[in-house]
């Protein structure tokens, strides 16, 4: 995320992401079927809610940032998925949304493709236009690793651009899957350099539960043109995250996240957020 001088709301009166969030959490709590509504073996649909509270340092600055989530897949065949979300943004900067569709394609026993297209409303902080594009190779005894190869290209209502290429290995041993990647990133104008790592290590099993771990480290670097000026900012920055999801029965549950960032000389940020999930 770029450093932005926040600005001051120009609305009052707009009802607040969190309202939204409360009627589609319970929206879901309620439609959750009963044990003797259980569902087929093949589970076709998954829905989701989430609402995030973040809390930044220096608070004056940037204040807090809330975001109401909503999402739907579509499992169409067995190698096939597609997906479609919704984000509402709350900041000081201005509020915004952002969606998105994507999908999930296997195309042999040894290789399936991921592909996301988003675009948000007019803000510093949204883009204009995001392609996500990954390649996911598997090998080893019973394909149980996987090889990423992927890129990302984002246009700002800024002069800014990025373009992100990634690779990384998964590795599916059980309940556990450790998780590595690293990211390179361009950003334009000025073809500015910086890389970026993630670690990450899930336990679990589906119908039941995921803990994950995730710690990510490196540069965020880009050129300023703000006010008619040009200057290179390049800052380091540590994320962790503790994310757990949980079956309450075969087709609900409900999700948390714990998250910290810091972006070193511009702020840090800790934040919750808490959802829902119905799967038919």
């Amino acid at each position: 995320m770029k450093k932005t001088t926040p600005v001051r709301m120009r609305r009052k009166n707009v009802c607040r992401p969190w309202h939204v969030a409360t009627l589609l959490l319970l929206l879901i709590a309620f439609s959750g079927q009963t044990a003797a509504e259980e569902q087929s073996a093949e589970t076709q649909n998954r829905i989701e809610a989430s609402g995030s509270f973040e809390y930044l340092s220096p608070h004056d600055a940037y204040g807090d940032w809330e975001t109401v989530t909503a999402a739907f897949y579509r499992k169409e065949r067995t190698d096939f998925t597609w997906f479609t979300e919704l984000d509402a943004f709350r900041r000081k900067e201005g509020r915004g949304f952002l969606g998105m569709v994507g999908a999930y394609k296997d195309w042999t026993d040894a290789m399936y493709t991921y592909s996301a297209l988003s675009s948000g409303t007019s803000s510093d902080y949204l883009p204009r236009i995001r392609a996500d594009h990954a390649f996911n190779i598997k090998f080893g005894p019973e394909k149980k690793f996987v090889w990423l190869i992927g890129g990302t290209w984002i246009s700002y209502f800024t002069p800014h651009r990025e373009m992100i290429l990634s690779t990384g290995l998964t590795a599916y041993l059980d309940r556990w899957i450790p998780e590595y990647r690293i990211f390179r990133n361009v950003s334009s104008p000025g073809a500015v350099e910086s890389y970026s790592h993630l670690l990450s290590l899930a336990y679990g099993q589906e119908k039941h539960q995921w803990t994950t771990i995730v710690a990510g480290y490196g540069k965020q670097a880009y050129q300023a043109v703000e006010l008619g000026t040009s200057s290179q900012i390049s800052a380091k920055s540590l994320s962790l995250s503790l994310k757990h999801r949980m079956w309450l029965r075969d087709n609900y549950g409900i999700m948390a996240e714990l998250s910290y960032l810091d972006l070193q000389g511009t702020y840090q940020k800790g934040g919750f957020l808490f959802g829902m999930f119905r799967e038919f």
